[in-house]
């Protein structure tokens, strides 16, 4: 399965690489993990929605067409790390891959929220974007070691 996460961030930092390396190389060798990072649109003269558009234009250019796209956001639905896993599992037994995004500080525009199959929210939580890539890299090795029946889930 191939996972590309697509995030409105900066180049990550050597501590996020750290982080990032840490549960990728603990996957199992099926899950292929990509990153992609859209510069963050600011400008005196652009309003929040003209910087949401931008910034959704962009990440939609990075979507692979055949994935399964989801968005995370505080709008989304709620997920535990067990129906998580079974959204994983279920995605690997149809052959799909899939389109991660997280969103930019402002949010997300309609366009990735039409262009998504599912939006999901972590936590009520606010994360900084950085935290949270490392967070959903996290999630995504938690789902590998339920189906697994490895310990790391308890």
């Amino acid at each position: 399965m191939k996972c590309k996460i697509i995030s409105i961030s900066h180049k990550p930092s050597d501590w996020e690489k750290q982080a990032l390396q840490f549960y990728s190389k603990q996957l199992p060798n099926h899950f292929q993990i990509s990153y992609v990072e859209v510069k963050p649109f600011s400008s005196n003269s652009m309003n929040m929605t003209s910087i949401l558009d931008a910034e959704g234009i962009e990440i939609i250019k990075h979507l692979d067409q055949d994935a399964h796209t989801i968005l995370w956001d505080r709008k989304g639905q709620k997920i535990s790390s067990l129906s998580f896993a079974k959204l994983l599992q279920d995605q690997t037994d149809h052959g799909k891959n899939i389109n991660f995004i997280i969103g930019g500080a402002h949010g997300s525009s309609d366009k990735l929220f039409k262009a998504s199959d599912l939006i999901l929210s972590a936590s009520e939580l606010t994360f900084p974007h950085r935290l949270f890539k490392i967070f959903l890299m996290e999630q995504i090795y938690r789902a590998s070691t339920i189906y697994r029946n490895h310990p790391y889930h308890k």
